[in-house]
């Protein structure tokens, strides 16, 4: 049975990894379905979980963990409602939403090195995130609950699930990073440590921003121009613009195009002028 279960997950990953790849129309028209199929898998492999719900999140714990995921399911119901005012956009179903006890149970659930500190994750329409005991040493459940608001994942990664929906998972890896952590430092203000000083240093490529992100070496400047380069839209376009661009991607146009369409520069012009462009700089509140 476990072999089974790991081989489909192999066999789901490459599939998505293979769409990934494609066109952005061939994308787009193939993305939805398999996300929905991925949710289905993802919820039903931790059939040895409790659940608990409201009306927009349903969060799926282990035995034992029932306070952390109250913790986690008030936050997420904290900021659906901004987010999804802010993108005009609210899912039609239950939001899944995975809790991990720990960072190697979530790397593990991924299949990861034990060496990843991804806190919250968002992939293939659920949500995954570790326990908020791990975000802080004090126990008080006060303090515990006011660090967890103001810089745990749920913010960003409910905005990742939004971003997805819209475009039908057509979007570069930066864009939708850049869009989450513009969402989140306005919501809560908070930034990636590190990140608004990285800017001093050389700059990436789109091109390797679009094809490598994950894989470039230093991390803090890849999530640090990504965020620039969409405070870069907003402060020289405005927000609605964004959304715009979120919609062009969503009907199947590249990236490019919906820029030339919706901000009349295409990616290389965008990128010329953004890297000559000065961030302002953002302050951790």
């Amino acid at each position: 049975m476990k072999r089974a279960i790991k081989i489909l997950s192999f066999a789901l990953v490459l599939i998505i990894t293979l769409l990934w790849r494609l066109p952005a129309c061939a994308k787009y028209y193939g993305y939805g379905t398999i996300r929905e199929f991925m949710i289905f898998y993802t919820v039903h492999k931790e059939w040895r979980s409790e659940e608990i719900t409201t009306k927009h999140f349903r969060v799926r714990f282990m035995p034992g963990n029932q306070a952390e995921a109250e913790l986690v399911l008030e936050a997420a119901e904290h900021f659906y409602s901004p987010v999804t005012a802010d993108f005009r956009f609210s899912p039609r179903t239950k939001i899944p939403i995975i809790l991990y006890s720990s960072r190697e149970t979530l790397n593990k659930s991924f299949g990861w090195d034990a060496k990843e500190n991804a806190m919250g994750v968002y992939w293939a329409g659920t949500i995954r995130v570790v326990s908020p005991l791990t975000w802080a040493d004090d126990n008080d459940a006060g303090k515990l609950k006011e660090i967890f608001f103001s810089s745990g994942p749920m913010a960003h990664e409910l905005t990742h699930l939004v971003v997805d929906y819209l475009t039908g998972g057509n979007y570069p890896r930066w864009f939708t990073e850049g869009v989450a952590q513009y969402e989140e430092y306005k919501l809560t203000g908070y930034i990636v440590k590190g990140a608004a000083g990285s800017l001093r240093q050389r700059h990436y490529s789109i091109g390797e921003l679009t094809t490598d992100f994950d894989k470039l070496p230093d991390q803090t400047l890849a999530y640090g121009e990504s965020l620039a380069a969409v405070q870069y839209i907003v402060q020289n376009f405005g927000e609605d613009i964004l959304l715009e661009l979120i919609h062009k991607l969503g009907e199947g146009y590249s990236l490019s195009y919906a820029m030339e369409n919706s901000m009349g520069i295409n990616l290389q012009v965008f990128e010329e002028r953004w890297q000559e462009w000065h961030a302002p700089p953002l302050l951790e509140r």
